[in-house]
C-alpha cells in the first residue's frame, strides 16, 4: 500500500550530524547507569525502545519516499522522542507521566541543557524536532500545527505506538522475556471501566487519567489502532497481529465485544481506502 506526502521544507541535515547525534545518544543513557537492577534493565530497554522507534520512523518515511535529508530529520526525532525518560524514571522510579513529570517536556529540558542541536540544524528542523518530541505523548496532536511539522508528528506518533504495542504484548506473552518492564502492576485483573467502553465507542481520544484498571490500559491501547494514520502502519499493524494478540488478554464480555466489532470495522474501512 503506498502512500506519499508532498514534503516542502528545505532540510539541510547531514550524515555528519545524525552521526554525531547517535553517538550522544549511545553515550547519554551510560550516564544514569545504576547497580539497581531493576532500574538498569527499564533505562536499557528505554533505549533500546528508542532505537526500534527511530527504524520505524526510517520505514515509515521511506514509504513516504521522503528525501535523505527529511529522512535524517525523522532519525534524530525518533532517537530523541523519549530522551526525558531516562531522568524520569532514574528520578521517580516510574514511567507514569501523571505521577511524575511530563517526559516529553522533559527531554525538552534535557536537550536544551545539552545543547546538543546548536549549531547542527536549521532553526526548521529544530523547530519540526522540538514540536514533534513535545506532541508525541498527547491525546492529540495540537491544531496550530501544520504542514511540515504535522507530517512528522504523525510519523513519531505512528512509530513510538507500533514499538509500544509489540513490546507490551510480548511482555503479556512471556513477561520472563523481558524481566523488571515497567508495566502496570496486577495486569492479570480481568476488571474494567464503563466509562472506557462507552469513550472508545464513542470516538473519543481517552486521557491515561481515566485509567482505573489494567484492562481499561489494554482497550486504551488496542484502540491506538484507530489513530494510525499512514497505511504503511497500519500494514505493520496487521502482519503483527497486534490486534488479536492483546485482544487474547482482555476479557470477553458484551461490553468489550462491542468494542473488538467496533475496531475491527473501522479498520477494514481504512484498509479499503
Amino acid at each position: 500500500m503506498s502512500f506519499r506526502c508532498d514534503v516542502k521544507g528545505d532540510f539541510r541535515m547531514t550524515q555528519d550530524e545524525v552521526r554525531f547525534f547517535r553517538s550522544w545518544f549511545e553515550d547519554y543513557p551510560q550516564r544514569f547507569s545504576s547497580e539497581d537492577v531493576e532500574v538498569e534493565a527499564n533505562l536499557r530497554y528505554k533505549k533500546e525502545h528508542s532505537l526500534r522507534v527511530r527504524d520505524y520512523m526510517l520505514t515509515l518515511g521511506q514509504e513516504l519516499q521522503l528525501d535523505t535529508n527529511q529522512l535524517f530529520l525523522a532519525e534524530v526525532i525518533g532517537l530523541f522522542h523519549d530522551v526525558g525518560r531516562f531522568e524520569q524514571y532514574v528520578k521517580y522510579h516510574t514511567f507514569k507521566d501523571h505521577e511524575s513529570e511530563d517526559h516529553a517536556e522533559l527531554g525538552l529540558l534535557v536537550l536544551e541543557r545539552e545543547q546538543i542541536l546548536a549549531g547542527r540544524v536549521s532553526e526548521l528542523e529544530k523547530e519540526i524536532i522540538y514540536t514533534a518530541i513535545r506532541n508525541h505523548n498527547q491525546r492529540v496532536i495540537d491544531e496550530n500545527v501544520g504542514g511540515d511539522t504535522l507530517l512528522f508528528c504523525q510519523l513519531i506518533r505512528d512509530s513510538d505506538k507500533l514499538d509500544i504495542f509489540e513490546q507490551i504484548i510480548n511482555f503479556y506473552e512471556d513477561p520472563k522475556r523481558t524481566p523488571h518492564l515497567a508495566v502496570e502492576e496486577n495486569h492479570k485483573d480481568q476488571r474494567y471501566s464503563p466509562e472506557i467502553i462507552q469513550g472508545i465507542l464513542s470516538g473519543e481520544q481517552i486521557s491515561y487519567t481515566s485509567v482505573k484498571t489494567p484492562v481499561d490500559l489494554k482497550l486504551i491501547r488496542l484502540s491506538w489502532l484507530l489513530n494510525l494514520t499512514f497505511p504503511a502502519a497500519l500494514e505493520i499493524a496487521k502482519r503483527k497481529e497486534f490486534f488479536a494478540r492483546l485482544r487474547a488478554f482482555i476479557p470477553e464480555t458484551k461490553d468489550t465485544l462491542k468494542v473488538f466489532k467496533y475496531i475491527e470495522q473501522i479498520i477494514s474501512q481504512q484498509v479499503l481506502k
